[in-house]
């Protein structure tokens, strides 16, 4: 089972509204534990490295070729195992960079307990080495295919970027990649949507810019909101909506936008012309709640577009159409508040309504046309990965993305120093 370990460098409230566990169990060595067969095909495996996790064991590799401890050779067992389950970054690392590096920036990392124990048993009872480590073997189908991309590429450079993004496979969420699933690259600024094992859907998408950027993390969609509302989240309302209503007493009106004490659609509106905006520009509110709500309408114009779809999570972070197409044809499209902004909304919409819901595409047709704000629930639900993978294989091509948040560049990997310094020149 994986343990969820969340690097957030700031509160969730940024993300709103968008615009390792140790080796466990103990488990003695036994120096009676391996047979021949078993030292034979964990050599062979060690030796072409199959699952790209001998990273920082080269020493006791050689230690073990020595001495032929069986002792060394079982905690290169457990070590290997450890790397194929949690990866060779340096996550510690990762985290004190990633916080020191984009104080907006949040990362989620889903690390596995290796039990020693649990090694160990299935050494003494003569399982396959193959199959003890088949149980730390990412799900996500992006192992496979950049290990076999790994292994066709010459280039030390290119070979480092490849092996650098084979230690993130290792770290995605393990459920929801056996069937039906959504995967975001942010890297690439694509939208995959996979079923039974094949792509059905691709387009691209706007993500979070460098200093905002969206998430990495995993959910699951769960509903769409027809002709959505945008909530201002305080923190843009303070940045950048406030100074446009104290500069212009009419940008309120100009832009479909209301003023509540909450976000609830029932909720009455406030006179906005009686309200001291300039109180909540001043810094003891930066870090607080505003006692009122700003709130875009919907219609054709909203920044949300037409449809919003959701997949609950701590950031407020979803995907959503966009009045403004023009962004669609850029190469780099790093310019929202974290969410993601979808080239084909509709056509995402029709294939959910009519396979995922007990509504089809006409009654939800329906339903925007009738301009107020709806919701339809998914009777199966999607499993959504937004990953940030700089190598991405699809259809048998190694895509090369965009570190657009540098984390290319403070991920470190647990592999010899010489290794990283020909691979990075």
């Amino acid at each position: 089972m994986k343990i969820k370990i969340s690097i957030i460098a700031l509160a969730s409230m940024f993300f709103m509204g968008c615009q390792g566990p140790s080796v466990g169990g103990g488990g003695a060595s036994s120096s009676s534990a391996w047979s021949s067969a078993q030292k034979d095909e964990f050599l062979n495996i060690l030796e072409e490295d199959r699952y790209s996790s001998v990273c920082n064991l080269g020493p006791k590799i050689q230690q073990y070729k020595k001495t032929k401890d069986e002792n060394i050779l079982t905690e290169l067992l457990y070590n290997y195992s450890e790397n194929l389950a949690n990866s060779c970054i340096d996550i510690p690392a990762f985290k004190r960079a990633l916080k020191a590096h984009n104080s907006k920036a949040a990362y989620e990392i889903y690390e596995e307990y290796v039990s020693n124990a649990d090694i160990s048993a299935q050494l003494q009872s003569g399982a396959n080495i193959d199959a003890i480590l088949q149980t730390y073997v990412p799900a996500t189908p992006q192992f496979r295919e950049l290990l076999n991309a790994y292994d066709a590429t010459e280039s030390p450079t290119e070979k480092y970027k490849i092996k650098l993004n084979i230690e993130r496979t290792k770290l995605l969420k393990p459920d929801g990649w056996d069937d039906t699933y959504i995967v975001v690259n942010v890297p690439e600024f694509k939208f995959r949507l996979y079923e039974n094992g094949s792509k059905t859907l691709e387009f691209n998408v706007i993500t979070g810019k460098p200093s905002w950027p969206t998430p990495i993390f995993s959910s699951v969609m769960k509903y769409i909101t027809v002709n959505p509302t945008w909530n201002v989240p305080d923190n843009i309302a303070r940045k950048e909506e406030i100074p446009r209503i104290i500069k212009d007493k009419s940008y309120l009106r100009r832009h479909n936008m209301v003023v509540k004490k909450d976000y609830g659609l029932d909720s009455p509106t406030v006179n906005p012309n009686k309200i001291n905006w300039r109180e909540y520009l001043k810094p003891e509110w930066e870090n607080k709640d505003l006692p009122y709500k700003i709130i875009e309408q919907a219609s054709n114009r909203n920044a949300l577009g037409v449809v919003k779809f959701m997949f609950p999570n701590k950031y407020s972070v979803y995907m959503h159409d966009t009045p403004n197409k023009r962004l669609f044809s850029r190469q780099i499209r790093a310019f929202s508040h974290g969410c993601i902004r979808l080239q084909k909304p509709l056509k995402l919409l029709g294939h959910i309504s009519t396979f995922y819901t007990q509504q089809d595409f006409d009654e939800v047709g329906g339903l925007l046309k009738a301009k107020k704000t709806k919701y339809v629930n998914l009777a199966q639900k999607i499993p959504v990965h937004i990953v940030y993978l700089t190598r991405f294989v699809d259809d048998g091509m190694l895509i090369s993305g965009v570190d657009i948040y540098g984390y290319d560049k403070i991920t470190k990997l647990k592999i010899p120093t010489t290794m990283v310094a020909k691979s990075t020149k």
